[in-house]
C-alpha cells in the first residue's frame, strides 16, 4: 500500500460553539493531513512528538481509530499544544504552545526515525507552524533534505502564522526548493513576501522552484492550481459551511491523493477532487476528514 510521513505537529483546537463555549477537536496542519489521507484509503503516518497528557491521551485513542500509523511519534511530558479559534471563516487563531509537546521533536525522537521511517513510503508532508517552533525546527528541516534524496514526492504548506513570521520567512526558502508540491493562500503570500503584492509573491516561489506544482488557494473564490506545464482554475463546490477549520488541509491531501494515483489524473480533474474535498471538511465543525464518499457527494451535488 502506499505510505505517507507526515512531518510536523499535532495541536488541540478550541473550536467557538455559542456563547463561553468551546468544542475542543484535534488538530494540527500533519496531523490534519494524515487523517484526510488514511480516510481517503492510503496509509499515513504521523511523525511528530505527542505529549502524556490528558490531551496526548485522547491524540493517540483518536489517531489509532483513524488508522494511523504512530510508531514514528515519541511522547513527551510537555503539554499538548492549543490553539483558540476567535473566527472560525475564515479560521482565526491564536496559539498557546511555548514549550509544548509539538516544539519538543527532535533529539529524543532520534532513536525512532532509523531506516524504518522510510520503508515502503512515496511521499512526505512537511507542514505547520511546529515546523517553525524552536528546537523542532532544526531536527525537521533534515529530515525534509533526507526525503528529496531519497525520491520521494515533498509535499510542503508554510499555514503561515503572523506570531512566527520571522521564523516562517526563513524556513520557506529552505523548504520550497525542495518540495515537489507546494500549497499556499493568498494571505501564506501576504505574510511570507510582506514587500510583494499576491501576485508578484507567487511569482517568486515559482522561481525559486519552477519545477514544484503549486496549489494557490482562493477562499471562497475556489483556488489555482499551476504546473510547471498548466494553469488551471476551479470555482470551488457551495455547501452548508460549519466552519473552515483544517479545509486547506484536506485540500493538500487529497491533491496529493489524486497525484499519487496511477494512470495519472488531468490537472483539471485533480483540483476539482481537492476543492471537493475541502468543501466537504467544511460541512462539520473542527478539522473533519472527508471520506470518498463525502467527496462523491459534493461533486455530485449531494452533499448539505
Amino acid at each position: 500500500m502506499t505510505r505517507i510521513l507526515c512531518f510536523g505537529g499535532a495541536v488541540m483546537d478550541f473550536v467557538p460553539a455559542g456563547p463561553d463555549q468551546w468544542q475542543v477537536r484535534p488538530g494540527g496542519s500533519a496531523w490534519n493531513v494524515a487523517r484526510v489521507l488514511a480516510s481517503l484509503g492510503l496509509s499515513a503516518a504521523f511523525v511528530g512528538t505527542l505529549s502524556h497528557d490528558p490531551f496526548g491521551e485522547r491524540l493517540i485513542r483518536e489517531g489509532e481509530a483513524s488508522g494511523l500509523d504512530l510508531h514514528f511519534a515519541p511522547r513527551t511530558e510537555a503539554p499538548t499544544a492549543l490553539s483558540l479559534l476567535h473566527r472560525t471563516d475564515p479560521a482565526q487563531y491564536v496559539f498557546y504552545a511555548q514549550q509544548a509537546a509539538d516544539s519538543q521533536f527532535g533529539g529524543a525522537a532520534s532513536p525512532l526515525l532509523g531506516a524504518g521511517l522510510w520503508e515502503g513510503a512515496v511521499a512526505a508532508y512537511f507542514g505547520g507552524i511546529t515546523l517553525v517552533r524552536d528546537p523542532a525546527r532544526a531536527a525537521f528541516l533534515p529530515l525534509a533534505r533526507e526525503a528529496r534524496a531519497r525520491g520521494l514526492t515533498v509535499v510542503y504548506d508554510p499555514n503561515f502564522r503572523s506570531q512566527l513570521a520571522g521564523a516562517y520567512r526563513e524556513s520557506f526558502l529552505d523548504y520550497v526548493p525542495l518540495a515537489h508540491l507546494i500549497k499556499v493562500s493568498g494571505d501564506d503570500l501576504t505574510g511570507l513576501m510582506p514587500d510583494l503584492t499576491p501576485a508578484e509573491g507567487l511569482q517568486y516561489l515559482r522561481a525559486l522552484n519552477p519545477e514544484a506544482t503549486v496549489l494557490l488557494t482562493l477562499g471562497e473564490a475556489g483556488a489555482r492550481l499551476l504546473t510547471p506545464h498548466a494553469d488551471v482554475v476551479h470555482a470551488g463546490y457551495r455547501v452548508q459551511v460549519a466552519d473552515t477549520v483544517g479545509a486547506g488541509d484536506a485540500s493538500i491531501a487529497a491533491l496529493l491523493h489524486a497525484a499519487l494515483r496511477a494512470p495519472p489524473v488531468p490537472p483539471p480533474r485533480q483540483l476539482a477532487f481537492a476543492l471537493a474535498c475541502a468543501a466537504a471538511a467544511c460541512t462539520r465543525p473542527g478539522a473533519h476528514a472527508p471520506t470518498l464518499a463525502d467527496i462523491h457527494a459534493v461533486q455530485t451535488g449531494d452533499s448539505p
